[in-house]
């Protein structure tokens, strides 16, 4: 046998075991859509013939994925490892078609914390989604980075110490303020910070307690408790939009929100605080379309970056973990 031969011969010869496409396509959309019913609408196939391709493909795998379907999605580590290399593969032919300009969609996943998910990426969407036409566009509410980690995201907004993630991208850094109705505003803010939180109702964010701000200036412990504790941002953000109280809230990511809802800032003082950082998987980092979109995502995320510029700023002490 001469070598051409020998080299036709091994490009005829399929990589071992090359289960049908129908049971591959079967396997990815079960598990990416976490339910039979979601994965039927998709197929478009009758529930028998999803069972009878999710068997086929354990049958030519030699091994269990599925410890079960229904009525959840229950993976064998050695079943959520093949959906990884099954969702890569779905992914990157998507990825292809798309680079041809030939009206095919791919998807990019994007992960984010409840509050910037919210409050800036959602009114975000549709300029997003101008910015990277021909991409089919997954949010997700997150405040884990193990999604990024398991690769079931493409992109991640996080609010960290950009530090602590090598290859982040920083989209603003964040200051804290004392906001309060804009029909008070003017008033308190003629009001000393040490007098405010003795006298008027707080409302607290769990991750942003007031005795940060007692400490930075020089008081020993906050002199009121707050009225409200709030873990969704969100909602601390419209009891301070109903008067309930003073919220102590990041300035920049609420910029929005503060001019629909009347909310100013009562005193200059700024607290220094983390920074919303933009990251990407390492199978996100292969991806031109995951690129093109974090690049959109920055040019967004510029005029936050750009506002509350010049304004005081306490001291610089690290911001608790």
């Amino acid at each position: 046998m001469n070598d051409s031969s020998t080299g036709a011969s091994l490009m005829s010869t399929p990589p071992a075991p090359l289960p049908p496409l129908h049971a591959l396509a079967a396997f990815e959309a079960l598990v990416r859509h976490g339910t039979v019913a979601r994965a039927l609408s998709e197929l478009g196939v009758s529930r028998a013939a999803l069972t009878s391709s999710l068997a086929l493909l354990e049958a030519r795998t030699g091994m269990q994925l599925l410890i079960r379907h229904s009525p959840t999605v229950e993976l064998t580590d050695e079943g959520l490892a093949y959906y990884h290399a099954a969702a890569a593969f779905a992914r990157g032919a998507a990825d292809w078609l798309h680079g041809l300009g030939s009206g095919f969609a791919t998807e990019v996943r994007i992960a984010a914390s409840p509050g910037v998910a919210r409050l800036w990426l959602a009114p975000k969407l549709d300029a997003l989604r101008a910015a990277c036409p021909g991409v089919a566009l997954t949010l997700s509410a997150s405040e884990s980075l193990s999604d990024l980690d398991r690769s079931e995201c493409d992109i991640a907004i996080r609010y960290c110490h950009p530090a602590d993630h090598e290859g982040g991208r920083i989209l603003w850094h964040e200051t804290l303020g004392v906001l309060a109705p804009a029909s008070r505003a003017l008033a308190l803010g003629l009001r000393a910070l040490p007098e405010l939180l003795a006298s008027e109702p707080l409302i607290e964010h769990a991750f942003l307690p007031w005795t940060r701000l007692a400490r930075q200036l020089g008081l020993a412990e906050l002199p009121r408790q707050p009225v409200l504790v709030c873990h969704d941002l969100y909602a601390a953000l419209l009891a301070c939009a109903r008067g309930d109280g003073l919220a102590l809230m990041p300035v920049q990511l609420t910029q929005d929100f503060r001019a629909r809802h009347g909310l100013k800032t009562v005193h200059p003082l700024r607290l220094p605080d983390k920074s919303y950082v933009l990251l990407v998987s390492a199978r996100g980092q292969a991806r031109p379309v995951v690129q093109a979109c974090a690049d959109a995502l920055a040019a967004l995320a510029q005029p936050v970056a750009e506002a509350d510029t010049g304004l005081t700023q306490g001291p610089q002490e690290p911001p608790p973990d």
